[in-house]
Formats: structure tokens, sequence, C-alpha cells
């Protein structure tokens, strides 16, 4: 008994015994893990809807979000914004927002805490007044 408590004391302080790092969506999510389309509303700084990025089923374990990677901007950006938050779309809760030139493809400063059997969702929205679109996908790390 005194061995597994020292062992699993040991692993939290060093945490390296059970990390995993993943990506949502995942394939139960979409066909091959596809990114999510987000797309901006028709109005400058106007959210578009809260877009499903994971369903509650697939994030098993309390999750955390460390990085968010864009691509496939459609739309002339001048500036923008993405926020994540949890829910079933087209309903979501913010639990933060990002300007795109810092997370395209960085990570975050600091990660985004996800109960378990919680729904993931992401909006998005631009400086243009069109509804322009990108690709996301978040990068997820889990057993911390």
């Amino acid at each position: 008994m005194l061995a597994i408590l020292v062992k699993r004391l040991y692993n939290n302080l060093v945490g390296t015994e059970n990390l995993r790092y993943g990506t949502l969506p995942t394939s139960a999510d979409t066909v091959a893990a596809n990114a999510v389309t987000l797309t901006s509303a028709a109005g400058a700084w106007t959210w578009g809807a809260w877009t499903q990025i994971a369903l509650a089923a697939v994030v098993l374990v309390e999750t955390q979000i460390v990085a968010v990677s864009l691509e496939n901007f459609v739309g002339a950006i001048a500036q923008g914004e993405v926020e994540i938050g949890i829910g079933v779309a087209p309903v979501g809760a913010a639990l933060g927002r990002f300007q795109i030139a810092l997370i395209n493809g960085n990570q975050l400063v600091k990660p985004i805490r996800i109960p378990a059997a919680t729904a993931v969702v992401a909006r998005y929205r631009t400086s243009t007044g069109a509804a322009d679109t990108v690709d996301a996908k978040l990068h997820t790390l889990t057993a911390f």
C-alpha cells in the first residue's frame, strides 16, 4: 500500500507516467478527425454560431486544452477571435477567448480545463463584416 502511495505521489510530482496528448475532434466526432469549420457572422465583430468540436461521450476524462490549430482561412482576415466553450451547439458557455494571431498553431498561455463527460464548442468572429471561415482543431492533454 505504501509503495503504491509513493509511486502515485512521485508520478503526480513529476507528471510523466500517464500523460496523453490528443486532438479534438477525434474520429468519433467527425470523419477521420477532420478539423471543424467555424464561421463568423456577417457583421463586424459579431460571433458566429457555436459549433460542436467534441461530444460529451468523447471527452471521457478531465481534459486540458493546451493549444489551438487554425488553418484554411477564407475571407480577408484583418483581425479575428476564437472563443472556446462547453455545451452542445448551438448553445455554449465561453471559457476562453483568443485573438487569432496569438493562437495560430501555438500553445495557450494557460490550459483550459474541461470536466469529464462535457461537450466542447467553439465560435469565431472577425473585423471584416463578412461570413469568414476557419478550420480549427484543439490539442489536448489528459492524465495530468
